[in-house]
């Protein structure tokens, strides 16, 4: 690894279970030198990703929570989402959650959450929590829509969890699985994250057809009936934001027009 990925390297470091390193230990967890470790932590630390919390002892930075702030005012899947993930609680059952999850790596993250008034949400899809690729429907939908190649690699990866998730039992049947979920346009799950709760998915889509993420309801096990009602409405709230995201973009586009002026062949080969 070169140094701008070791310094990468030392945010990864820091997790749940282990949320305080020191410089020595963090360079034999790198294969580094002390002095290189050292090098690394400084420039985190002047970035404010990284602090100190005892003598010798760092910790994530507040910077995180700047870039957080950040993200939730500006990221424009969030932005095109919010609106309508408050409008498809109003048809929830008592009790529900609506999800926005994305991928990342080769796993899912919620974003945000909508739940009714002062009632917190029943669901392990927490924001910022990361999720495994192969179990429920805000998942499972967001991988029918992965490339071929990228879900032949994770099969050969991950036959054995896949198979365990009841996903096929060899990459013909995995394949074939989400082909099928992938033409039904949603997902529905039954108790595979949390207990006595249904999970129903649709996909979120950029203009290429790249899964973004997906947009959820968890719902209580005794809202069966519901199912099918929920499902149509989760995959017209994703169209919506992926119209919501497709306008907001093109008024960026015209408001760069407008400021800097449509952009000439002869500019165009100079950039």
């Amino acid at each position: 690894m070169a140094g701008p990925d070791r310094t990468v390297g030392v945010l990864k470091l820091f997790t749940l279970e282990r949320s305080e390193w020191t410089v020595e230990d963090a360079a034999v967890a790198l294969h580094v030198s002390t002095s290189s470790a050292y090098r690394y932590f400084s420039t985190l630390t002047e970035a404010g990703l990284l602090t100190t919390v005892a003598s010798g002892h760092y910790t994530l930075g507040p910077a995180i929570i700047q870039y957080d702030r950040q993200i939730q005012l500006t990221d424009p899947l969030l932005n095109a989402a919010k609106p309508i993930m408050a409008d498809l609680m109003r048809f929830a059952p008592p009790d529900s959650t609506v999800l926005l999850c994305r991928i990342f790596r080769e796993t899912v993250l919620c974003v945000h959450q909508a739940v009714e008034a002062d009632r917190p949400a029943r669901v392990s899809y927490e924001r910022g929590r990361p999720m495994p690729l192969f179990r429920g429907a805000t998942s499972k939908i967001i991988l029918a829509h992965f490339p071929l190649r990228d879900m032949r690699r994770l099969y050969e990866s991950h036959h054995a969890q896949i198979m365990e998730a009841g996903l096929g039992d060899g990459w013909e049947t995995f394949r074939k699985a989400m082909a099928k979920m992938r033409k039904a346009g949603h997902a529905v799950t039954y108790a595979e994250v949390d207990p006595g709760r249904i999970g129903l998915a649709a996909p979120i889509l950029e203009g290429h057809g790249r899964v973004l993420g997906s947009i959820s309801y968890v719902v209580p096990e005794a809202e069966q009936r519901a199912v099918p009602r929920l499902a149509s409405l989760a995959t017209a709230g994703a169209r919506e934001i992926e119209q919501n995201m497709q306008v907001s973009s093109n008024q960026v586009a015209r408001e760069a027009d407008d400021h800097f002026g449509p952009l000439t062949l002869k500019q165009s080969s100079r950039v």
